[in-house]
C-alpha cells in the first residue's frame, strides 16, 4: 500500500513533469508566435516594397507618356521649320533669279548706256566739225 507520502511525492513529480511540459508547450508556442510576427512583419515590409515598386512603376508610366508627348510635339515643330525652310530655301532661290534677272537687266542697260554715250560722242563730233 502506498502511503500519503508516497502519492504526494507521485503527484509532486508527476506536477513537476506536466509543467516541464506546459513550460516547453509555452516556449514552444511563444517562438511559434515570435516567428508569425516576425513573418507578418516580413510581409508588410513586402507588401511596402511592392506598393512603392507599383507606385515607382505608375511615375516612370506617367514620365514616359508625358516624353512621348514631348516628342510627338517636337516632331510637329520640326515637321513646320522643315515646312518654313523649305519656303525660305523656295525664296532665296526665286531671289537669286531675280538677281540674275537684275543683273542681266543692268549689263543690257550698261551696253544701251554706252551704245547712247557713244552716239552721242559721235553726235557731238559731228556738230563740232
Amino acid at each position: 500500500m502506498r502511503t500519503l507520502e508516497q502519492t504526494f511525492q507521485e503527484l509532486t513529480i508527476l506536477i513537476s513533469d506536466q509543467s516541464r511540459d506546459l513550460a516547453l508547450a509555452m516556449a514552444e508556442l511563444a517562438s511559434v508566435a515570435a516567428e508569425r510576427d516576425k513573418l507578418k512583419l516580413t510581409e508588410s515590409f513586402a507588401v511596402a516594397g511592392w506598393n512603392k515598386a507599383v507606385a515607382e512603376r505608375d511615375t516612370a508610366r506617367q514620365s514616359l507618356r508625358a516624353a512621348e508627348q514631348e516628342v510627338a510635339e517636337m516632331e510637329a515643330d520640326y515637321a513646320d521649320l522643315r515646312t518654313v525652310n523649305a519656303r525660305l530655301i523656295a525664296e532665296r532661290d526665286a531671289a537669286r533669279d531675280f538677281n540674275d534677272i537684275l543683273k542681266g537687266v543692268n549689263l543690257r542697260l550698261t551696253a544701251d548706256l554706252a551704245a547712247a554715250v557713244e552716239r552721242l560722242n559721235h553726235a557731238e563730233s559731228i556738230i563740232m566739225q
